[in-house]
């Protein structure tokens, strides 16, 4: 059952690079899905004949072809391969989608995706979260809401400053000294 949600999050991710696609590949998938679209919104979701396939056998053989069919369509196609990513670690040049489960790694915070090869290496996991708990950890004056991901109003948006003054402000880092103190 573990296998059969993991083909169906991996269709997911396969159907929203297909919707994006101006080709008509998604409406091929739709045909092979065979009334069975909430299988492209919902991974987890289970029709009765799904659950009867899944006791027969049948339902790995199907869902491995519509991921054949999906996949190859979208590492051929120029407009699909724009929507891939390159490993943040070992910044290589080939292309990597995060449907494939067997060889990359998804940050669940950043969306980012890795060889799983690469992240094994570095221990350290995703760089943007690591870089991001580091900067906090190193600065004990950050302010606890920009820790907290909390937007923070800048001046021209609370009235203070008109939108001809707001080329006067400048960032500084809650760690760096004020130069004009």
């Amino acid at each position: 059952m573990h296998l059969i949600g993991r083909s169906q999050e991996q269709l997911k991710l396969l159907g929203d690079y297909l919707g994006l696609c101006w080709s008509g590949a998604l409406k091929e998938l739709s045909k092979r899905l065979n009334h069975r679209n909430y299988l492209l919104k919902s991974p987890h979701r289970f029709s009765v004949a799904d659950l009867q396939q899944i006791a027969d056998g049948v339902s790995e053989g199907f869902l491995k072809a519509l991921f054949e069919f999906a996949s190859q369509h979208i590492y051929h196609c120029d407009l699909c391969t724009q929507g891939s990513f390159i490993c943040q670690i070992c910044q290589h040049h080939d292309i990597i989608f995060p449907f494939e489960f067997d060889t990359t790694v998804r940050c669940a915070e950043y969306k980012t995706i890795f060889h799983q090869s690469c992240q094994a290496v570095v221990k350290k996991g995703c760089p943007h979260c690591y870089q991001e708990q580091n900067v906090f950890a190193w600065c004990p004056s950050a302010d606890p809401a920009l820790k907290a991901g909390v937007s923070v109003a800048q001046p021209s948006q609370l009235g203070l400053l008109s939108a001809q003054d707001t080329h006067r402000v400048t960032a500084v880092s809650p760690c760096q000294e004020d130069p004009q103190m």
